[in-house]
């Protein structure tokens, strides 16, 4: 008998196809397995917000306000909040972590100490970090937003501004914002002193004020030649040279132009301020008196006359007019190596070198440092109000301030800007520095920054900003 067994025609193929099937659906499997193994992990790891709310704040009277730029978080609680215990919200990259300060921050929400700076590590999915930088303080935020904007905008390590009322001889507000020193994590503090610029020479006018007022010399006296205050500092004066007047240093109307500039050009890098003095005197000059033409090297010059006339070195001689009016913490600036404890540190943009002036050369010119607080606090003994004794009197006050051959332009200070009606204000630029004030009828705005920048724009904006400032504290404190 034969017991073999015969597959019905068709069923051999039937499995055959189920078998492949089975084969394909398992492969099929093994490679989304494989795919979904092989998923990247996700690099995201922004800090997109940072939320301060009342709510979460109930001791604050309003929410926080932050500003976001870049890699930096600014944030102004309301005045008198507790900066040690702020409950804040924050949101983040998905998949990502966050620690505040190597704190982990836990539900996106958290309680922590922002009295000082705060570093805030984003790290994403796949291990990589980003550290964001959170600076917080207690204050205005319509006065503080400004600021905020503008140190963003034109990469300023640290600007101190305030602003005080006229009427009350009152600081209203002050501030810090940014870091004084980089490098070492100093912030920014009302009281630092940062060099001014040609600010400086608003110190320059009030001391030779001063000396007119004391009766060494007029507006009108000679300063060159045989009848000037340094006859017998240089010689071979030209018959236009000996013409030069007190006022004509005062209100930039020399005849000599910036072309070059031997205050502030590197060829004469040095140079003594007598030599500087000589090339002006020997180089070509229009009829005194005539034409408006901004000259640092004037204001050089009257730093000369000061010390003639006076017997004293500028420095000595500008710091005791100013102690008059209580103000002790100006001086003329030195390198890197003379910085004073409470002086930022000023970093240059575009290759520029902040450190690359003689600051005793030109210190008339250019070369006083100051801080915010100081300088409104020399304001009042000069604006002609009666809250504090003037250290001019009322006719000397007036020639300083009054337009001589420039409708813009009295001696030492600018005026009769749109932006100010009624004001006088000045500004000033280094490597490394950019300043500007404003003393007004109302208010009075001082900004000083460390570093100056050569985007288009940054001279204008600061007189934008002091108007906007001056507006703004016109509606704050009636």
């Amino acid at each position: 008998m034969n017991n073999t067994y015969s597959m019905p025609t068709g069923i051999l193929p039937a499995l055959f196809k189920k078998i492949m099937a089975v084969a394909f659906f398992a492969l099929v499997l093994v490679s989304c397995a494989k795919e979904k193994e092989v998923e990247p992990q996700s690099n995201l790891r922004e800090l997109t917000n940072i939320v301060v709310s009342k709510v979460d704040n109930p001791s604050f009277t309003t929410d926080g306000f932050v500003f976001k730029k870049n890699d930096n978080f600014y944030i102004t609680l309301p005045a008198g909040s507790d900066l040690t215990k702020v409950k804040l919200s924050v949101t983040i990259s998905p998949k990502a972590s966050l620690t505040f300060n190597g704190m982990p921050l836990t539900g996106l929400s958290g309680i922590f100490d922002l009295s000082k700076t705060t570093k805030a590590i984003v790290t994403s999915e796949s291990g990589t970090a980003k550290v964001y930088t959170v600076l917080a303080q207690t204050g205005i935020k319509d006065l503080d937003r400004l600021i905020y904007e503008f140190k963003e905008n034109y990469s300023i390590p640290g600007v101190s501004y305030a602003i005080s009322k006229t009427a009350t001889s009152e600081i209203v507000y002050k501030s810090g914002i940014g870091f004084s020193d980089v490098e070492n994590q100093v912030r920014t503090k009302p009281d630092h002193l940062f060099r001014l610029g040609s600010i400086s020479k608003q110190f320059t006018s009030i001391s030779v004020m001063k000396l007119i007022q004391q009766g060494k010399f007029n507006v009108s006296s000679k300063v060159f030649g045989a009848d000037g205050i340094l006859k017998d500092d240089f010689s071979n004066i030209s018959d236009r040279a000996a013409t030069v007047t007190v006022r004509n240093l005062l209100d930039h109307s020399t005849g000599w132009e910036s072309s070059p500039d031997p205050m502030f050009t590197g060829s004469f890098s040095g140079q003594t301020l007598d030599q500087r003095i000589n090339y002006v005197l020997s180089s070509a000059q229009n009829e005194p008196g005539t034409k408006f033409s901004y000259y640092n090297m004037g204001y050089g010059i009257l730093g000369k006359v000061i010390e003639k006339t006076s017997g004293k070195k500028f420095e000595t001689y500008m710091k005791e007019v100013l102690a008059e009016a209580g103000v002790t913490d100006i001086h003329v600036g030195k390198d890197r190596g003379g910085k004073r404890t409470n002086e930022v540190v000023y970093y240059s943009q575009e290759g520029t070198n902040g450190y690359a002036n003689d600051m005793e050369v030109i210190a008339a010119a250019g070369g006083v440092i100051a801080s915010t607080e100081q300088m409104l606090k020399l304001l009042p003994y000069i604006d002609g109000k009666s809250n504090v004794p003037d250290i001019l009197n009322p006719e000397i006050r007036t020639l300083m301030l009054t337009s001589s051959t420039a409708n813009t332009y009295a001696l030492g200070w600018r005026m009769n800007h749109r932006l100010f009606p009624g004001a006088w204000y000045h500004g000033g630029n280094l490597s490394g520095t950019g300043t500007f004030w404003v003393m007004g009828p109302e208010y009075n705005v001082v900004i000083l920054c460390n570093s100056r920048s050569y985007k288009a724009g940054f001279d204008d904006e600061m007189y934008y900003i002091s108007e906007k400032l001056i507006n703004q504290a016109a509606t704050l404190f009636r």
